[in-house]
């Protein structure tokens, strides 16, 4: 622990073309005066051009140029240093960007196919039925052939090089000894290029050692690992020691010159062996690091102990915190309103298995045949389990993963953590349960083989192996059948289908939240606390807006029937459960700076990311659409119910008379939120732009561009004495508990005490060396300002949020020494 800078709280930023190092350098004085410890970067490494997120890295040895260079780089960590701030940077240890023409180790992959000095380094099973040693690149959208006959796939000369490109986009070199059979019978690769069309194509492509088809083609037939179903993400063999070392030279550079102090590691569940990586990357890295991991944990899961990390990246506590606030006699209510209006009566559990089988009988199909084979391939070796075949062994691993309520297990050795244990032991037992027709001798082979208690007659290496996949199976199962799929078809409140949520927990008790408190600064000091993040489905505060309905159902409740007359015939095209969604998210995205109806321009901005947020809700759910293969006729019916209905006054006058009334609601609730991320234990994040109201839909939209000028000036006016008005509050809130936290960085690592002030009555004490935090939050609905009781304080308390918009809005902060 000795020697690591850890952050008092950090501030992400999302690096592109459009936001690069020098954008970041110039907002330098506005984090240093908001109270930011950290700058949290998005990847910075070389990714496909024009990248809008950086998560597909092509090349790990070079900055992104778009960024800025290495220099700039330089230059923006001293600026931060200067400014008494560090840099905390999200790293991409399990995939590259592939397909295109930029990443050098994928094209060598496919010159040389098995052949290549990357053959190991991406994660590829050449041996798969119909594979026939190649590797399959499924980034077409018409066929093959098709593709050849239309000029879409054609053979180029690029400096100097033989390549065939599909599209004018994906390069896809030529097996060395072709290109120099064609250079030598047409003399140069324009030549060559030229002469090489038609049929004379389709030949040469056959003896490559690789394969391109149509994108729906990987569904079924992916030959490589990849980030969840996105084939122009290949999954890299990190946990080999000279990926390892390729991936993190210039990683370790940056460490090692002190230019970054902590690493934010994406999707670690999507390693071999987590453990292992973890703790390669501490003892490796030149410096002692702040070592977050994104890990999605199930409601009664934490992260493992034994791991070198100092805790997750914090959707667990930004899924607590939104339903600690949320009113819990909302619940019954608005079940009974939701299943009306929509016919929806499944559960959000049975929605999450349907999801799961779905998504592993389409989209995963391939990658649960290849684990079916290994595992058949190891039952088949030993006389007592011959029997049972691949398709049996398909069926039962389809259930038992279906039923898991985690995205992975974890293995040590073949050791089994009891928690993993546990997870296993009932995910079988319910998969028994459901498909009492799989036989039985499935169950319990699999049984066995996942708790590491197959006799000595199987082949341990290839029980290993089978393990690691089905740990790394599992999690894009979960991911794809729960959060991008069930989180959008079951809406009966969507503030609480988030990244880490699960919509059937609908609210957290005080002491609950207490007890997560306490347990992390116990375990966990310095885990980062989320709220808003760049893969959250929606800002906090568009959150926090909805989760006002639940104070007033019986107003949420009638508004809905309303507005869905005051629609037709408009709104009868439209799916119930699609139209209750976007009511929801009418309501948190409305505007928060707004007193009455939009201007025109700001209605038409409105109309078109409704559009886009509700398009990729529909085509997440795969009900009506689908990203693979669209419905034109819906997705153009929904288009024009949403411009209607934002065109329609009637219907927008009606709608603004309930905003009006639940927007306060949902003020206080945003702040409360903002409150308590700065004030329980553990680092708080600020999403770019979420110290002010972060009204975001689902990515894209969490991307537009922030106005950091207009943010500057309300901030130096807040510094310089103005009142603040109830739209800055949340900018000054974050101001002045930022400022704490800088004054008195002991005391937010200090003791955590909940305080008993009344029923609903939301209030801890934190100490530290005589120094005092107290912090109240009413949640006591009965009144209409949601008063805090009188407070026991020593008259040298200071009230942190004097003269701000907060006062009397049932949430304090008091500090003494």
């Amino acid at each position: 622990m000795t020697n690591i800078s850890f952050p008092s709280a950090t501030y992400r930023l999302q690096l592109n073309k459009d936001f690069t190092f020098a954008h970041a350098e110039a907002l330098v004085p506005y984090l240093a005066e908001l109270g930011a410890s950290h700058a949290y970067l998005s990847p910075i490494l070389m990714a496909q051009p024009g990248s809008s997120h950086g998560y597909d890295t092509v090349d790990h040895t070079r900055i992104n140029p778009e960024l800025g260079t290495l220099d700039d780089f330089r230059r923006l960590a001293e600026t931060l240093r200067q400014a008494g701030l560090g840099i905390l940077l999200d790293f991409v240890p399990n995939h590259m960007g592939v397909g295109g023409s930029s990443n050098a180790q994928w094209l060598d992959l496919l010159r040389n196919g098995r052949e290549s000095k990357y053959a190991e380094f991406f994660d590829v099973d050449w041996d798969a039925p119909g594979a026939n040693g190649k590797i399959l690149v499924p980034f077409l959208g018409l066929t093959a052939a098709e593709g050849i006959a239309q000029g879409q796939i054609r053979l180029k000369a690029d400096d100097g090089d033989l390549a065939v490109w599909a599209h004018d986009t994906h390069k896809l070199p030529l097996r060395p000894e072709d290109q120099e059979k064609l250079l030598g019978e047409h003399g140069s690769p324009q030549k060559a290029a030229e002469a090489v069309t038609g049929g004379a194509l389709a030949q040469l492509i056959e003896r490559q050692h690789w394969r391109v088809a149509h994108y729906l083609a990987a569904a079924d037939e992916i030959n490589y690992r990849r980030f969840f179903i996105n084939s122009e993400l290949g999954g890299i063999r990190i946990e080999r020691p000279e990926v390892f070392d390729h991936a993190h030279q210039l990683i370790f550079q940056l460490i090692e010159e002190g230019l970054v102090e902590g690493l934010r590691i994406d999707h670690i569940d999507g390693l071999r062996d987590p453990k292992a990586y973890v703790e390669e990357l501490v003892a490796k890295s030149p410096r002692p690091i702040y070592l977050l991991v994104e890990k999605i944990l199930a409601p009664d899961e934490t992260i493992r102990s034994d791991w070198p990390v100092h805790g997750t990246t914090g959707y667990e506590f930004g899924a607590m915190l939104t339903r600690v606030l949320t009113n819990p006699d909302g619940e019954m209510p608005l079940s009974q309103t939701y299943a009306r209006f929509t016919g929806n009566i499944t559960s959000p559990q049975e929605e999450a298995y349907r999801c799961k089988l779905r998504v592993m009988d389409r989209e995963l199909a391939a990658e649960l045949a290849a684990l079916s084979r290994r595992v058949a391939g190891l039952a088949q070796s030993v006389p007592a389990t011959r029997d049972l075949t691949e398709h049996t062994l398909r069926r039962a691993l389809r259930e038992i993963i279906g039923w898991m309520s985690v995205y992975r297990t974890y293995m040590d050795d073949g050791a089994r953590a009891a928690y993993d244990r546990t997870e296993l032991t009932r995910a079988i037992a319910d998969a028994r349960k459901a498909e009492p027709s799989i036989w039985p001798m499935a169950f319990d082979f699999l049984d066995q083989l996942l708790l590491g208690e197959l006799d000595e007659a199987y082949d341990g290496s290839q029980i290993g192996e089978i393990i690691a996949r089905f740990q790394q199976y599992s999690g894009p199962v979960m991911a794809k059948g729960l959060e991008d799929t069930a989180l959008y078809r079951h809406n009966r409140m969507v503030a609480l289908n988030e990244v880490g949520a699960h919509p059937e927990q609908f609210h957290v008790g005080i002491a609950d939240f207490h007890a997560a408190n306490q347990r992390r600064l116990e375990d966990e000091p310095y885990a980062m606390l989320a709220t808003s993040t760049h893969d959250t489905k929606r800002g906090e505060d568009t959150r926090a807006r909805i989760a006002a309905i639940a104070e007033r159902p019986d107003v949420w409740t009638a508004a809905v029937d309303r507005w869905r007359n005051l629609l037709l015939p408009s709104a009868d095209t439209i799916d119930s459960n699609d139209l209750y969604l976007f009511f929801q998210l009418l309501l948190g995205g409305w505007p928060a700076d707004n007193g009455g109806m939009l201007p025109q321009d700001r209605r038409q901005q409105m109309i078109e990311r409704l559009q886009a947020a509700m398009m990729k809700s529909v085509r997440e759910a795969r009900v009506h659409s689908d990203w693979t293969v669209q419905n034109p006729d819906y997705e153009d019916a929904l288009n024009r119910f949403i411009a209607e209905a934002l065109g329609s006054n009637a219907f927008l006058e009606d709608f603004r008379q309930v905003e009006a009334e639940l927007a306060p609601i949902g003020w206080r609730l945003g702040l409360a939120q903002a409150v308590l991320k700065l004030t329980v234990p553990g680092v708080p994040d600020i999403y770019r732009g979420a110290e002010d109201w972060e009204q975001s839909f689902v990515d894209p939209d969490n991307r537009r561009p922030v106005n950091f000028s207009a943010l500057e000036q309300r901030l130096g006016k807040l510094r310089d004495g103005a009142e603040a008005n109830r739209i800055d509050a949340k900018l000054d809130v974050t101001r002045r508990l930022l400022s704490l936290r800088n004054q008195a960085p002991d005391l937010f690592q200090g003791s955590y005490q909940p305080l008993e002030l009344g029923e609903d009555i939301l209030a801890f004490r934190r100490q530290h060396a005589g120094a005092t935090l107290l912090v109240a939050v009413s949640l006591d609905r009965s009144a209409p300002d949601w008063p805090l009781p009188p407070l026991d304080l020593p008259g040298h308390a200071r009230d942190v949020l004097a003269n701000s918009s907060l006062e009397r809005s049932g949430i304090a902060v008091y500090h003494w020494s």
